[in-house]
């Protein structure tokens, strides 16, 4: 039955994986070719999922893993807050950006191509969040779960990413710059999230005792 379990949260880790580094790469070609900053910003979000997801994966092989299962919360915590400074660093990468598109305006071109693009990035990831957080319930494993309300999360950025184009393209009024910032905070805290829970395990001794206590801190 664990093994099991285990096999059902490492295809979900590498389903998490592959589906944000897809739309990652997507996103990425769109946004330049756009000029769009709000897209690249959502797809550095994607990009960082895709990073984390590797957490997911590789600490349900370290606690399967009879020799290294003992210093699993070790590594974890460092990984963790090694991933968590990229995602921060990031999301100030990210507002550093948008304040320089308000000294250099440059408007973004949204075209049919890039508006079914985004369509098709918030289709994929709100389907991907309801088999994640389902399967995350069924499996019982929180780092599913997460994993899952993170996505749901991306999607809800996407339908921003999606309003500022629809702004723009019926009223040529440019919202992005404060779009990315938006989501560059999201980030940022999502990087938060991921160190503090992790700072604060040493005053809370019920975590050590969760097994499945979500290490990606997050949601």
């Amino acid at each position: 039955m664990e093994k099991t379990r285990s096999k059902a949260i490492i295809k979900s880790g590498y389903l998490f994986i592959f589906t944000n580094f897809l739309l990652a790469i997507f996103n990425i070609i769109v946004g330049l070719l756009s000029n769009s900053l709000a897209i690249i910003s959502d797809a550095l979000h994607s990009l960082i999922d895709a990073i984390t997801g590797f957490l997911v994966v590789i600490s349900e092989k370290l606690a399967s893993h009879h020799k290294l299962s003992a210093h699993r919360q070790k590594i974890e915590r460092i990984t963790t807050v090694v991933i968590a400074l990229i995602i921060i660093a990031t999301g100030i990468h990210i507002i550093i950006e948008s304040i320089e598109k308000f000294t250099g305006p440059e408007s973004p071109e949204y075209s049919f191509v890039t508006m079914l693009v985004l369509i098709a990035s918030l289709i994929a990831k709100y389907t991907l969040a309801k088999y994640l957080k389902t399967t995350g319930k069924k499996i019982k494993s929180k780092v599913v779960e997460a994993s899952g309300a993170e996505t749901m999360n991306d999607a809800w950025i996407s339908v921003a990413v999606l309003i500022s184009a629809i702004i723009y393209l019926i009223w040529h009024i440019d919202i992005e710059a404060y779009v990315s910032i938006i989501i560059a905070l999201v980030i940022i805290k999502i990087g938060l999230e991921f160190i503090f829970p992790h700072i604060s395990h040493h005053h809370h001794h019920h975590l050590e005792n969760n097994p499945d206590h979500d290490h990606c801190g997050k949601k």
